[in-house]
């Protein structure tokens, strides 16, 4: 896994400005949402004591400040979605084009035990969750752990008895994330695998459906694609059940916190040990804190389906092809096109005949010639 990740933060490095802005940008953003709550409080404790500085004047400009880090928060928004998706695009291209040409290097036993379907899977359906990985991944981990901990700081300022109330179910929370976290990577695996095989059987019947409908074998055709299609299914209901019971846990966590926090704040209220402005403050914070959390079970989500399909990338990347050239080899120059064999033999795999034995034969440049023989007799 740790080679795969390396080799996954290598596709940053020819973006490395734009994604920086990106960080900086969920950064901003983070912060801004952790001021408004701070500003709430400030309004409320200074009214309830009765602070005559805090008139509808000093309101109205601290209102004004606040519209404008929301507009601050707007750009850092729409940089993070339009540029940041951009960039995750080109990783998509740069991906896409190594793996392209890897396919192009592969030898023909390769491609013998291979469906064309589910290599184009491995092309397109993977790589577009590897790259929703790859932009949104890091900025949703930045984001959720400034406010995690910004939220933290601010809420044991404000009491640390109540903090202790909402944070007591966290652990709780995440070890029942941790092992549901093990079997939906299981699952979303399978789903890939499955998949792959259902673009396998569609490939395969449309690039010989004259044969198919020639020969009358469409119920054939279809109980084959039903079972793919079947297994399909399977999977899919296997992750969601998995993905159910993560969302539904997480969720009901996340009211237990807010539970938690609203019965210890209103004992402490009625011991008159906390201020009704710091209780406000306290559950809009509660907010801030569980919203990342949220965002957290997504990007697990997103991790399992983005890294599955990379594990599936590095697959076919780290296939050697059967031929390459020597250390030192000598680059082929003015070539003139004449074609000569010399001694000739040649099988398709280690276990097969040989469709060709000692061979000899030359073709002067321009000169055509027709290779006529029954099927498998070694022509190609």
């Amino acid at each position: 896994m740790k080679e795969n990740l390396k080799k996954m933060a290598s596709f940053y490095k020819p973006y490395m400005g734009t994604f920086m802005l990106d960080m900086f940008f969920a950064f901003v953003a983070s912060g801004i949402a952790l001021v408004i709550p701070l500003t709430v409080r400030s309004i409320t404790s200074d009214l309830s004591n009765g602070n005559k500085s805090m008139n509808a004047e000093k309101i109205y400009m601290i209102g004004a400040i606040l519209v404008v880090l929301v507009f601050i928060q707007l750009f850092a928004n729409y940089y993070i979605s339009n540029f940041g998706h951009v960039m995750g695009a080109k990783i998509e291209y740069d991906m896409r084009a190594e793996i392209f040409n890897h396919y192009q290097k592969l030898s023909f036993s390769f491609y013998d035990d291979q469906k064309i379907g589910q290599l184009m899977s491995r092309i397109t359906n993977d790589l577009f969750d590897i790259t929703e990985l790859l932009h949104h991944g890091p900025e949703n981990i930045a984001i959720s752990f400034i406010k995690i901990i910004g939220a933290f700081v601010i809420l044991t300022s404000i009491s640390m008895k109540l903090t202790i109330a909402a944070f007591v179910l966290v652990p709780i929370m995440f070890i029942y994330a941790f092992i549901l976290n093990k079997k939906m990577k299981r699952a979303f695996k399978k789903n890939r695998v499955e998949i792959a095989e259902v673009n396998a059987r569609i490939e395969d019947n449309l690039s010989g459906i004259r044969v198919v409908k020639s020969y009358a074998n469409e119920d054939i055709e279809n109980e084959k694609f039903k079972i793919g299609n079947d297994g399909f299914l399977k999977a899919k209901k296997e992750s969601y059940k998995y993905m159910g019971l993560y969302h539904s846990g997480l969720t009901a966590f996340t009211m237990l916190i807010n539970i938690c926090v609203i019965v210890v704040g209103g004992v402490l209220m009625s011991n008159h040990k906390l201020a009704v402005a710091d209780f406000v403050a306290f559950l809009l914070y509660i907010n801030v804190f569980t919203d990342p959390i949220k965002t957290l079970i997504d990007f697990t989500e997103q991790f399992q389906n983005g890294y599955s399909g990379f594990e599936r990338f590095m697959e076919i990347l780290n296939i050697e092809p059967d031929i390459q050239d020597k250390e030192g080899a000598v680059e082929l120059e003015n070539v003139k096109g004449d074609i000569e064999f010399n001694d000739v033999s040649f099988k398709y795999n280690d276990n097969a005949h040989r469709v060709l034995r000692h061979i000899d034969l030359k073709i002067p440049q321009g000169q055509y010639l027709a290779i006529v023989g029954s099927s498998g007799g070694g022509k190609t």
